[in-house]
Parts: structure tokens; C-alpha cells; sequence
């Protein structure tokens, strides 16, 4: 019987790197190899397959298209490698476990609870990353991570977490200074509005909330503008306007009073948050593990830490 050909697990680590990002820079850098280290496993993988990879061009690389098929095999093959592994691993030595997570969530509802996961699971050592967008970040560099969106991505496991509601908020002390003989639209006039912009969108959720609410002629003295939801909400707290909160980012500012919800009303979102992971990840334990306590400490909690 024929001995099987099977190139490297370095060489198809590298190529998978590389057919990634089309970059064998940013593969070598991802992989802490040289630039001329990948080139040179590309090279040798391409020679020991009898086919070109990747069409080298002035302005950058592209996949062949046998290189599209491999890059889906290879891709399955690591991971089911990575599953075998880890699940042998665990029974002998720590092992880490990289999640991905929204800033916003992880302060506002992971990191609070995330001490109980680890007393429950000394041997699992938690390496939390913070990204702006799942963009950012390709699904074979995290375990496991919480999301948000529609639930629906390809390759993907994705639990429901939370739904979502969105409305003003406030500080209390930003309250304090309506007047009572007015309305409280008069009062809001004199405030500032705190808005969210992020690079994939053009818009906040306040136009949206003005419209379902019914307050389309609602106007504000003045605006800031910040990136991310952790820091407009942060503004809110601190009394530097009304911001649009978010469930369940902010039901424990919520429940201890550092905002409040001058409006009382709120819209559903189209968008929930999930547990997710690519499905042959989602087999490996620790990944079991940290999706069940996800599911079960952050998702039946009633009262707001999360």
C-alpha cells in the first residue's frame, strides 16, 4: 500500500495564514516567522502538490482556484486536528482558551462574571480579546466568542444570548435638572445628545428610536460623538448628556442607578447576541464548557449585571 501524502502541519498553517490574508507578511507576522520563511513553504508545498497556490501579482497575491478548493480541506483537516488535541490536552495540562468579545459586552457583562467560570474551571486559562467587528478578527483565530448580529454566518455555531431593546438614558443627575413646569421634551432641548458612530455605519439608533417613539421634531442643544457604545455610555454616566443604551449592556447601570430611562420606551432590536464558534470547534470541551456557562450564567440572570 502506497505510503499518503501529507505535507507539513507548518507548511499548511502557513498557507492557510497566507491564503487568509493574501499577504505572506502578515502571515509570517501572525505565525512569528520571516516574510521569506512562508515564501519559502509556499513554494515547497506548491512543488510537492504539482500546482501553483496563489498568482503572484504587482499589487498583491490571489488564490488560484485549486487553491480556493485545498483552502477549504485544509481548513476542516486543522481543525478536526486542533479538536483532537485540545480534548486529549485537557485531561493533562492547563490548556487556553481564546474568546472573542464586543468591548462593550465584555465590561459591561463578561468580565463581572467571568471569575465564576474560572473557579469552576481551574484548568482552562481565558484569553479574552476585544474587537470592534467579527471583520477583524477571521473565526479560526478564536475558540469561541460572543457576538452580535443576526445569528446567521456561515461555518458557524451561533447560540442565542440575549435579544436586545434599545432607549435614552441617562444620568440621574442629568434628570434632575428638568424643569417640572415643562415637558420633558422642553427640558431635553437644553441637553446634549451623546451618539454612537461606528465605521460600518453611517447612523446611530437614534433616528430609528425618535421615529418608533413618535418624537421625529425632538431637538438638543448640541451633540458628542463617540466610537464605541462603552465610551457614549460612560459620557451618559457621568452626566454629559443622553445616550442611547442598549440591553443587556446597560441593565446594571440601570439597577444601580447610574442611569435611568426617561423616556420608558423602548424598541426592539433586529439584532440579538450569540455564542458562537465554527462548528468543528464547537466539539472541542473547553469550547463545551465555556458556551454552557455562557448560556447559562449570563443568559438566565434576571436582574441587570447583564
Amino acid at each position: 500500500m502506497a505510503k499518503p501524502f501529507i505535507p507539513s502541519t507548518q507548511s499548511l498553517l502557513g498557507f492557510q495564514a497566507a491564503a487568509r490574508y493574501l499577504s505572506f507578511t502578515r502571515a509570517a507576522h501572525e505565525l512569528g516567522l520571516t516574510q521569506t520563511a512562508i515564501s519559502h513553504q509556499i513554494k515547497v508545498l506548491e512543488d510537492q502538490l504539482g500546482t501553483e497556490l496563489f498568482v503572484r501579482e504587482k499589487n498583491g497575491l490571489s488564490l488560484t482556484p485549486a487553491a480556493e478548493v485545498y483552502l477549504r480541506d485544509v481548513a476542516q483537516a486543522l481543525e478536526q486536528l486542533a479538536v483532537a488535541s485540545e480534548n486529549v490536552r485537557r485531561g493533562t495540562t492547563k490548556v487556553t482558551l481564546t474568546v472573542a468579545c464586543l468591548p462593550t459586552y465584555a465590561v459591561k457583562c463578561l468580565i463581572p462574571h467571568l471569575k465564576d467560570f474560572q473557579d469552576k474551571h481551574p484548568d482552562i486559562v481565558v484569553k479574552l480579546f476585544t474587537i470592534a467587528s467579527f471583520d477583524e478578527f477571521a473565526a479560526d483565530q478564536f475558540d469561541i466568542g460572543i457576538r452580535y448580529g443576526s445569528g446567521r454566518w456561515e461555518g458557524m455555531r451561533a447560540d442565542l444570548l440575549h435579544e436586545e431593546e434599545y432607549f435614552p438614558v441617562c444620568a440621574p443627575s442629568q434628570l434632575e435638572t428638568a424643569d417640572s413646569s415643562e415637558s420633558l421634551t422642553e427640558s431635553v432641548s437644553r441637553w446634549t445628545r451623546i451618539r454612537t458612530y461606528y465605521y460600518s455605519l453611517y447612523q446611530d439608533d437614534w433616528p430609528a428610536w425618535m421615529n418608533a417613539a413618535g418624537y421625529e421634531d425632538l431637538r438638543f442643544a448640541t451633540e458628542s460623538i463617540f466610537h464605541l457604545q462603552l465610551t457614549s455610555l460612560a459620557a451618559a454616566i457621568e452626566g454629559g448628556g443622553i445616550a442611547i443604551g442598549r440591553t443587556p449592556l446597560v441593565n446594571a447601570d440601570l439597577a444601580k442607578n447610574r442611569l435611568v430611562e426617561p423616556f420608558k420606551f423602548r424598541v426592539k432590536s433586529s439584532s440579538s447576541y450569540y455564542v458562537v464558534s465554527t462548528k468543528r470547534k464547537s466539539e472541542i470541551a473547553k469550547v463545551r464548557s465555556f458556551r454552557d456557562w455562557t448560556l447559562n450564567r449570563l443568559r438566565s440572570l434576571v436582574t441587570p449585571a447583564c
